[in-house]
């Protein structure tokens, strides 16, 4: 099994419609591969149609998201992330909670990433792909 997980601004991608990003997701929609729902890009997309009153995107949003395997955070998750955010303190490199979360998802489930802002999970040991280069 192959194991993916969308960031934030590849979920908007797809709601929009992005050529390029349908294209992708068209490629690897097969038995052996699944897409991961991490919580937080839920949160993050799912507000930020709220604020906008976007009910069509929002409507699309829902049957996007409901195709992929939800899974909830774990203590496991929980321990890593706080482990990373020291380090990532220490090493003088912070990070958001929010791509933090993201990151240790994909990383503790084995998925790689799909994003469009690589910089942003850059040494937290996850792999990236970037669909839009």
């Amino acid at each position: 099994m192959n194991y993916f997980v969308f960031d934030t601004n590849i979920v908007s991608g797809l709601l929009k419609l992005n050529p390029q990003l349908m294209q992708r997701l068209a490629g690897i929609v097969t038995p052996e591969n699944v897409i991961l729902g991490c919580p937080v890009v839920w949160y993050e997309v799912r507000r930020g149609l709220l604020e906008k009153g976007a009910t069509v995107q929002m409507r699309d949003f829902e049957i996007l998201f409901s195709r992929f395997v939800w899974q909830h955070y774990t203590l496991k998750d929980w321990s890593r992330a706080t482990e990373l955010w020291v380090k990532r303190r220490k090493q003088g490199m912070p990070v958001s909670d929010a791509d933090l979360l993201i990151a240790v998802f994909a990383l503790n489930r084995n998925a790689t990433l799909v994003t469009n802002n690589e910089k942003d999970f850059a040494g937290l040991g996850v792999t990236v792909e970037n669909w839009l280069n």
